[in-house]
This record gives structure tokens, sequence and C-alpha cells, in this order.
């Protein structure tokens, strides 16, 4: 802490050490503070999967719960039940090692039955958001001793009470729920890169009393499903009422796809198309109900990218991703575009300015409302703009060769070259960018040297202007202003007067002077041979003077500024 000053001062400020500290504790609290947002990020996406797997599970406990102890088994083979307890992966056997596998005792189920039962010895998958989530339900009989700690006991009759009163049958049902995520903890025996979440409840295998619940009938509640062609897919038939356990038939189900009788829908749609047919439901009372129901079968999403581009850097970008088939609206995303752009997530149109050279695969992937994605590709080329190598000023004599060559870079390389300005009789060779001719006309010429690749676009081209000069000491020329100093620079609102001269009297000519070009404000006097007036309007301006005569002709080309 600083001193006070005398006279009750307070502090000054704070030193520059003090600020320096400062700023350092700062950015280290900054830096420190990135692996936990990074951290929380991936926290919400695995409690927001673990939370789909909770409601599913718990699903699946009310489907147990619904049912009475003597309808769990049913449908159960034993073969089937000991290979689905065999299969069962680490997080479900401390379970399974104090519950005993058990049958439906009617003799038309065979041993191998399960899969089609109401509670199902299969896997059922059930996709949410995009994530597949696997629900297994395992259904087998334990003891409690109430003696004991509470807990199930195997083998049955194990330490067993003498007084029967204090040993309770119950049936066990577990119910795992698996879903794909390289986040969670793996541990000895369960699969690589997936989350599980486990659940148990008793119910007792003690016979039921009848009561009459007065529950109305069952109504079916759903009216239409739709699924993807080839895409592997679960959806449950729901109904309101009934004496459970419900049992579903429907009269036709597309191709690839079956149900179990608790109203599962499972299976690989083969055919796209639209199936109109109806579903019944029948409680345990024999009571139905039957309504029309459409199964649809739509192609998954497919994106039709835009076609292959081709830009420069610096150059403005409007493509157009498509997508269809799915249930829309979509979404479009892309992660990997050409640097500077970006797609709208309604549209899939991409637009942006590019900014980096180089060859880009860009990935459109545009997912439907039930999160069915589909995906293409397109290739983007961005090139360098185009430039073209330095130019230098000539002066040659008239009957002399105008020698010289552009050469461009960058674009695609595929270039075409131009010039304007150049004098009567010489050209440029549009393919290699030669200058290589006779000059026949004396004077100054300004010629602008372009070279553009086939892409074409505002950086598909480059230009330079030289000062091409023509002497003669023989032939008609212009000697005022100097060629070499023609150009003009004037104030705006400044009056001027410029002579323009040739040696046309020494060489017995009258030559006729015409002058075009000139900034607004000026006029050339034909008798006088002057440029004069007063520039109203700045800019640059192309001037050019041509000296006729019989015999000969000359040029005069200038720029003037007006400022």
């Amino acid at each position: 802490m600083r001193d006070r000053a005398p006279g009750g001062a307070g502090d000054e400020g704070f030193s520059l050490v003090e600020v320096l500290v400062a700023l350092a504790i700062l950015s280290i609290t900054l830096l420190a503070s990135t692996p936990f947002f990074i951290g929380s990020v991936r926290n919400v996406n695995k409690q927001r999967t673990q939370q789909v797997a909770i409601q599913l599970a718990d699903t699946a406990m009310e489907q147990v719960r619904g049912l009475k102890g003597s309808s769990l088994l049913s449908g159960h083979g034993q073969q089937a039940g000991e290979n689905q307890f065999a299969a069962a992966p680490a997080a479900v056997k401390p379970y399974l090692a104090t519950m005993q596998v058990g049958r439906d005792e009617d003799s038309a189920v065979l041993t191998t039955d399960g899969a089609d039962a109401p509670i199902s010895t299969a896997a059922q998958v059930t996709t949410v958001e995009g994530t597949q989530y696997t629900r297994m339900v395992y259904v087998g009989m334990c003891e409690v001793y109430l003696t004991g700690t509470g807990e199930c006991v195997y083998p049955l009759g194990s330490a067993a009470p003498a007084d029967k009163t204090k040993i309770l049958k119950f049936f066990r049902a577990v119910v795992l729920i698996t879903w794909p995520d390289n986040s969670c903890d793996v541990a000895p025996g369960n699969p690589p890169n997936t989350c599980l979440y486990v659940t148990s409840t008793l119910v007792s295998r003690a016979p039921e009393p009848n009561f009459d619940l007065h529950r109305p009938s069952p109504v079916v509640l759903t009216q239409s499903v739709t699924f993807y062609r080839g895409v592997p897919a679960a959806a449950q038939l729901e109904a309101r009422g009934g004496q459970l356990p419900n049992t579903w038939t429907v009269a036709k189900l597309p191709a690839g796809l079956s149900m179990t009788p608790g109203g599962l829908i499972n299976g690989t749609p083969t055919t796209a198309g639209i199936t109109p047919t109806s579903t019944t439901v029948t409680d345990k009372l024999n009571r139905t109900d039957t309504e029309p129901i459409t199964f649809t079968v739509v192609l998954p999403t497919t994106v039709v990218p835009p076609a292959n581009a081709s830009n420069h850097i610096s150059e403005a970008v409007s493509l157009q991703a498509t997508a269809a088939n799915g249930v829309g609206p979509y979404v479009y995303t892309s992660t990997t575009l050409a640097p500077g752009l970006t797609i709208d997530a309604g549209t899939g149109a991409i637009t942006g300015t590019v900014t980096t050279p180089g060859t880009y695969t860009s990935t459109i992937t545009a997912t439907d409302q039930n999160g069915i994605a589909g995906s293409n590709t397109y290739t983007h080329t961005v090139f360098p703009i185009v430039t073209l190598n330095p130019l230098t000023d000539q002066t040659i004599d008239l009957k002399d060769k105008v020698s010289l060559t552009a050469v461009g870079a960058g674009g695609n390389g595929n270039f075409t070259y131009s010039a304007t300005g150049l004098p009567v009789g010489v050209t440029i060779n549009s393919k290699n960018g030669m200058i290589n001719d006779k000059a026949n006309v004396t004077g100054r010429f300004l010629p602008t040297i372009t070279v553009t690749d086939s892409l074409g676009g505002t950086g598909g081209s480059a230009s330079q202007r030289i000062v091409l000069i023509i002497n003669s000491t023989t032939s008609l020329i212009f000697n005022a202003p100097p060629l070499t100093a023609a150009d003009q620079t004037t104030v705006r609102g400044t009056a001027v007067s410029l002579p323009l001269k040739t040696n046309g009297a020494l060489l017995g000519l009258s030559p006729v002077v015409t002058v075009t070009g000139l900034p607004p404000g000026l006029t050339y006097n034909a008798l006088s041979g002057t440029i004069t007036g007063t520039p109203t309007t700045a800019g640059a301006y192309t001037v050019t003077a041509t000296a006729t005569a019989v015999t000969a002709t000359s040029v005069l080309t200038l720029v003037w500024t007006v400022t």
C-alpha cells in the first residue's frame, strides 16, 4: 500500500508494474477457462443423450409394470432366454447373476421363441435426433428373503429361512440402454465407444388378484408412420386405454418391415411408396379398435451440390446446393467450404468472398426434419489473381520494330493477350503476348496491354499502360509539347493555354491537326494551334492530337490530369 501524501492527498493511480501484473493475471485466467468451456459443451451433449436413454428406459419400465407378473415371460423359450443372458455385456452381469432364466410354460412356445414376445428377448433399436439407442430387457426369477438384505437371491432356496412366509418370489426385469459415444468410460467386458444406462425393477410372481379397473376399450392413436428406404427403423404403435397387455395386428406392412404382437414395427424398408391400410389393437378383455393408418416409405435425403466451381481470390461467390427426398424442410451444413464461404442453413445458398488459393473438396450435408441426412461433394478451385509482369516504356525511330513481350502470371494459366492504343500496323499476338511489328507512324502513344485468363471475372485480368515514342527527323512529328514530357496537370478552375506544334513547315507540309478527349472546359483552336480554356471537372483524361498531311501522319497522346 502507498503512503498517502501530506495533507490527506489520496493515491495518485496505478503504477506500470501494477498494470502489467493485472494484465498477466487476466490472461492466465482466460487461458485457464478455455478447457472449462470446451468441457462444458461436451458435458451438455453427454447429459442430453443420457436423458434420452433414461426416458427410453422409463418407457420400457412402464411396459413391464403394465403387465401382470405371469405375462412377463409370455412367448419366452428357454434357449432364447439363456442366449440372451449369455450375450449380455459386463455392466448387466451382476444383475443377471442373481436371476434364473425363465420360460413360458405353454407347450406351443418353442425353446428358441422370444424375439416376438411382448417383452422381446431381441434388441430393439430406436433413433432419436440422429443417435441410435439399443434397448434390451432381461427378465428372470429370483427370491427375496425378509430375513436378509432384501436383495434378489439366486440360486433359488440358497440359505432360505425356515419360515416360508418370509420368502417372497419375484420376477426381476433389467433394462439396458446403449448408444454410441466415445466420451463414455469403457469398463472391461463392455462394448468400446459405447455409453450404457441400466435400471431394474421387481414384479411379484404371486397370483395377481383380478380387479375390475373399468378401463375404457383401447383406441388406436397412431395414424401415420414414416420410414426411409434402406434405413433400419423401429416405431412403436400407440393406443389409449385397454386392459393390458394390448395386442396389435396390421392389415399390411411395407416390404421389409415386421411387427411384434406388442405393436413394435422394425426392419429395413425396401420399397419407397405410400401404404394406406388399417391396424387393430386388442386388449386382454378381447375388446378391439380398428383404425386407418398410413405407412409412408420415402427415399433417404439426397443433396445436389453446385457444379464444380473456379474463382480467383477476392471474388464474390454465389452457389446453390439443393436437397431432395426425405421429409423437408432441410438444414444445410458444411465444414469444408473454401475459406471465406458460408452456407445458409435454411436455403443451401453458398456465398462469400474466397480468400485462399487451393483446391477444396467441399461436402454439403442436408438433414431433414426426422434427422436423416444426405451428403454430396463438389470441387471448388481458387486461383491467385491474374498479374502482368512489369513492362518498360520504349523510344524507337520510325521504321524500327516495336519489340516487347507481355507475360501473365496467376489465374488458371490459360491466357489471352490484347492491346489498345498501339500505332497503326502494330499488333499483339493474342496467344503469346508478343509485339514485333515495324512502326510506320511517328508520335507519342500510350498503349494498354492486357492479359486475361479463361475464367475472366474481377480477378481474371491485369493491364499496364506504357509510353511508346516513335521519333523521326525526316517525317512529320509533333515537337511541342515535347514528346518526353507531354502529360499535363492542371488545377480545376485555372485557365490554361497549350500550343500544339509540328515540324510540318520545315518539311514543306501543311498538316491539319485534330484533337479529341479534352477535359470539359477546354477546346482546340485550329487557327492558333493552341488548346485553351478553363477545366471544370476533375479527372484524368486521355487526349489524342493527330496531325495529318498528304504524305504523313503523326499522333500525340497524353494524359491530362485535372485536380
